[in-house]
């Protein structure tokens, strides 16, 4: 399949994954809401989710790399779709909890037979479109998700979102057979390392290990914004609710823009350029928000954190696309090194507000993010990359 084809195909299925799973989200914290379930219990049901997806995240990546992308994303398909016609009909948050659940083991598995693709592809000059994964995913996750459901609600009719999303999951899996690349079955091989000491081997690349770590910080960095962003807006008044969602729409176009234009002018710089940059945005993004008092503040604050995320998830798919052979265990792992940064970020954020003022949160934050990425450095200094001369 030629490349004009394969990207128009994946990014509208990219495009339609992130809508399918924003959509999915609210309408089932607006269903948990009219099964009178609180706060506390919304969260658990979000949470499950997301436990679900850490689970299985690696092994997605070993079995993709044994039976391919094309099945597995198929076969994974299917669990959202039938979970999804089954909840409306659920009578308690209980019911919601296990269904997210349910959706949080399917979804690894399609999300690395994506990356894994995506990351086969680039290679070359095709790496100045190493963000269009990320960026169409971004958009219906971040924009069209979330209209979708505003409009749903603003009719009264937010079960029928359960229907819709699992008929876009129907629709999903029957595209993806059109252009995801399909693979042999491996024979056994008794000779194989086993599960773990693979995993090991793997780590042991200092192209793998530092990217998998500079991954972690930079989604833990950006989950504080998401989890905190309103309540900071709440706690500097005038400022009000709304203003927290439009910050949030200005981080999600921001992100979205840089990840779609700016491969070219990141393919220019090193990848330890690339990580300076993205650590100095992110650094500043940290000030604003500690400091910031207004709107206009905290949107610089999340343009820059938007930006400096995007040039280092550039820098880090450029790497992985680098790497030879597949990519679908390495995807596994540094989805799960995305998925436990996001995870890490929000839990760290929210323990240390419990004896600190918000602002004072971010401002902590900033030791903490410079104290990884000398880590970062220390280990990359006595472990020194041979991906190649361009990144020397």
């Amino acid at each position: 399949m030629n490349d004009r084809r394969f990207m128009t195909s994946f990014v509208l299925l990219s495009l339609v994954s992130g809508l399918t799973v924003g959509l999915g989200k609210v309408v089932t914290t607006l269903y948990a809401l009219q099964l009178g379930a609180s706060p506390f219990q919304i969260g658990i049901v979000s949470a499950m989710e997301s436990v679900g997806m850490i689970l299985v995240t690696v092994p997605a990546g070993f079995l993709i790399a044994r039976y391919g992308a094309r099945p597995i994303y198929f076969a994974a398909s299917m669990g959202p779709l039938l979970v999804n016609l089954l909840m409306p009909f659920s009578a308690s948050w209980l019911a919601l909890a296990l269904g997210r659940w349910v959706i949080g083991l399917c979804i690894p598995f399609r999300m690395v037979s994506m990356n894994s693709a995506f990351l086969e592809r680039l290679r070359g000059e095709r790496e100045t479109r190493g963000g269009w994964y990320r960026g169409s995913l971004t958009a219906g996750l971040s924009i069209l998700g979330p209209a979708a459901a505003a409009f749903l609600a603003a009719r009264g009719n937010v079960t029928i979102g359960f229907l819709l999303v699992s008929v876009l999951f129907g629709l999903m899996a029957l595209f993806s057979l059109s252009f995801l690349p399909s693979r042999d079955v491996v024979p056994l091989d008794d000779a194989q390392p086993g599960f773990l000491a693979e995993v090991t081997a793997l780590l042991r690349d200092p192209n793998i290990a530092d990217t998998c770590i500079v991954e972690f910080l930079n989604a833990a960095t950006s989950a504080l914004f998401g989890t905190f962003i309103i309540l900071l807006a709440l706690a500097l008044p005038p400022l009000s609710e709304q203003d927290g969602i439009r910050l949030m729409l200005v981080q999600g176009a921001t992100a979205t823009i840089m990840l779609f234009v700016a491969g070219t002018l990141v393919r220019r710089l090193s990848r330890n350029a690339g990580y300076v940059v993205g650590l100095v945005l992110g650094s500043f993004a940290l000030l604003a928000f500690g400091f910031g008092g207004d709107f206009a503040a905290l949107a610089l604050g999340a343009v820059l954190l938007s930006a400096g995320a995007a040039i280092v998830h550039l820098i880090n798919v450029r790497v992985l696309a680098g790497l030879p052979g597949g990519k679908s265990k390495v995807a596994g792992l540094y989805n799960l090194a995305s998925m436990t940064g996001s995870s890490a970020g929000a839990l760290g954020g929210g323990l240390m507000t419990k004896i600190l003022p918000l602002q004072t949160m971010f401002l902590l934050w900033l030791p903490i993010l410079l104290a990884g990425a000398a880590a970062v450095g220390l280990i990359r200094r006595r472990h020194p990359s041979h991906l190649a001369a361009s990144e020397a």
